[in-house]
């Protein structure tokens, strides 16, 4: 993939394609305790993320609010 200054050196998208599938198959004959146990084992190092990661329900606020239901 080409930009104005020459060879892109990160393809995001692919990487997040590549990634996805990657977990995908690792994870799709896991049961609910095993993939409990999975997530358990990467659970984040950082605080702020760690936090996002034991987060029970969904954010509070004006934007959590006013979304609309998927497949609506």
């Amino acid at each position: 993939m080409q930009s104005e200054s020459g060879i892109k050196s990160f393809d995001c998208v692919k990487w997040t394609r590549e990634t996805r599938d990657r977990i995908s198959a690792e994870i799709r004959d896991l049961s609910d305790e095993e993939l409990h146990r999975w997530l358990e084992a990467r659970r984040p190092q950082d605080p702020f993320l760690a936090a996002l990661f034991d987060r029970k329900t969904s954010p509070k606020g004006s934007r959590a609010q006013t979304r609309e239901p998927a497949g609506d």
